[in-house]
């Protein structure tokens, strides 16, 4: 399984897809599979050895060198491309100089990863990798490792261009692309080249790279007459043409996946689409003109994944950023000294422990039986921080509290510092961002609230599932998936009345079960059930190890 990522925690991470990148290997790789991510280098990482091996390969209208970077960890081996166009990544600066300035030339940078990941299988020997060169039984494996067909994995339009090269660069011209590179076990690599599949996953469909029509010679594909150019092509309402990096990963993939099964239905209707809902309802005609019906189709191609977490970084019973630690197997004890010394207490008295502490910390007023309402995340329309804020005068008037983190758009940045102006040790509004503030809030509040207009999947409510903090969520994409009734409280429509009766609903629980410490109140019960949900990548990892596993079984 070769994964082509922008992104890899935690060597390069400006979001959600490094964490993935970072996590989901990883667990394949647990599962006995053997799984390389290759992945920008976009400055000396030191942990990563020069394998010696690089490749050259036409593109931009010129050969392009590149070298290979390897890290193994985890039983996954990390490959990282050298080339001067990726260097100006680094310090985080992933896309652009700044936010909102993209580098002009990343349709080139990323075709370029598209590239090196393919080229790498006929440059780097893997041998050594994955066996330790001079093992004995290391030409044996080489030929089994190399009978069965590569499954690439692109993430998002970044290495959507991965399917697209296979089937135009190297399947469908195999005898020009694929001739012998170097002496050792060539064909077989070649071969396998030859049978490999890709999976597309889509993190963020917003996303699409667009680029302008007249780079499609710098691409390295066949002309503009032939059936390649239609899957890129993307027409605009107002009759202008550009192409669609993303797009054309989806026609040419043997799956797509969208990171839950909610979301993956709902970007197929014209509201959450962007533009892409007829794609992803299509059988494979991607031209007016053109039918790409011989690639693989979308129909059925379809699927829906809900991302994992990182279960020992988000652990209550270990989290080195809050004062109290606690875990749902030790309810009935009430406290637990471990071997290193470290106190571990039972849900409720751990939970009251960081609520005390961190109302302390932000100047609320200490008040055990106040219900607290956390929100993290991104301060912008899509997260529905405007909706959240106009219940807050209710969750206060209520006996609430309420505590959010976020930075974002300058105006709703304003409508929390006027939430806190107005509501003095009752409600704080903390602009900007902090890990250890978002494991404190995570611990300490008695719900989470996400009233996202729109979530592909969304981890912070499992993070709160985790901690015994129980979500009120939209139910929509990948909150309709985890938040159930079960564990929380979903509401819909995305409006200020239905979150405000689901809060409520919500703070009449909680307040039920006050000084019941008991598992029999319905909010314990909650709680019990979040905390022992399999939250971990293992559930993820088993559904992409099934559907690669059918992909490699019937290859190109």
């Amino acid at each position: 399984i070769v994964f082509v990522t922008a992104e890899v925690s935690p060597w390069s991470k400006t979001g959600g897809l490094g964490d993935v990148c970072g996590a989901l290997p990883a667990a394949l790789a647990a599962r006995g599979n053997r799984v390389v991510v290759v992945a920008p280098m976009y400055e000396r990482y030191g942990d990563a050895h020069d394998t010696g091996h690089h490749s050259t390969f036409h593109l931009n209208h010129g050969d392009q060198h590149v070298r290979y970077f390897a890290r193994y960890k985890d039983d996954v081996t990390y490959l990282f491309v050298a080339h001067p166009a990726l260097e100006r990544g680094g310090g985080g600066r992933i896309y652009g100089g700044s936010p909102g300035n993209p580098y002009h030339d990343n349709d080139f940078r990323f075709a370029l990863l598209s590239m090196a990941a393919i080229e790498s299988l006929l440059a780097v020997p893997w041998e050594d990798l994955f066996f330790g060169g001079g093992d004995a039984g290391a030409e044996r494996m080489k030929r089994a490792y190399f009978e069965t067909a590569p499954v690439f994995v692109a993430n998002d339009w970044h290495a959507a261009l991965v399917p697209l090269f296979l089937a135009a660069r190297y399947q469908a011209n195999a005898e020009w692309t694929l001739k012998p590179r170097r002496e050792w076990g060539t064909d077989g690599a070649a071969a396998s080249i030859a049978r490999a599949s890709c999976v597309t996953i889509v993190h963020n469909l917003f996303h699409l790279g667009i680029v302008a029509p007249d780079r499609y010679r710098s691409l390295g594909l066949p002309e503009e007459n032939t059936e390649w150019f239609p899957a890129l092509r993307w027409r605009w309402r107002d009759g202008g043409e550009s192409m669609n990096f993303l797009k054309a990963g989806l026609a040419t993939s043997s799956a797509a996946v969208l990171v839950s099964p909610s979301y993956a239905n709902e970007v197929q209707t014209n509201e959450l689409g962007c533009g892409m809902d007829k794609v992803l309802r299509s059988v494979g005609n991607f031209g007016s003109d053109v039918d790409l019906g011989f690639l693989n189709g979308m129909s059925g191609k379809l699927r829906g994944i809900v991302n994992g977490i990182d279960v020992d970084e988000w652990n209550p019973a270990t989290d080195p950023h809050i004062p109290a630690h606690f875990d749902v197997g030790t309810s009935e004890k009430g406290v637990v000294e471990r071997a290193d010394g470290c106190t571990v207490w039972d849900v409720a008295r751990g939970k009251a422990a960081c609520k005390a502490a961190l109302q302390r910390e932000l100047g609320l007023e200490v008040d055990p039986n106040a219900p607290l309402v956390g929100f993290i995340g991104r301060l912008d329309y899509q997260k529905g921080v405007d909706v959240l804020l106009d219940v807050v005068p209710h969750i206060v008037h209520n006996g609430g509290q309420v505590v959010m983190l976020g930075s974002g758009d300058p105006g709703l940045e304003h409508g929390m510092r006027t939430m806190e102006q107005n509501h003095r040790g009752r409600a704080v509004g903390w602009v900007g961002f902090s890990v250890p503030m978002s494991h404190k809030i995570t611990a300490a509040s008695d719900i989470l609230a996400m009233p996202s207009r729109f979530e592909p999947c969304g981890l912070n409510q499992l993070y709160a599932l985790r901690y015994g903090t129980l979500p009120v969520a939209h139910a929509t994409g990948g909150l309709r998936d985890t938040v159930r009734g079960r564990v929380g409280w979903p509401f819909a429509p995305c409006e200020p009345g239905a979150l405000r009766r689901a809060m409520d609903r919500a703070m009449e629980t909680y307040k039920a079960s006050e000084g019941n410490t008991r598992l029999d109140s319905r909010w314990r019960r909650k709680q019990e059930r979040a905390m022992t949900s399999d939250l971990s990548w293992n559930v993820a990892a088993e559904k992409y190890e099934k559907l690669m596993g059918k992909i490699a079984m019937d290859p190109p």
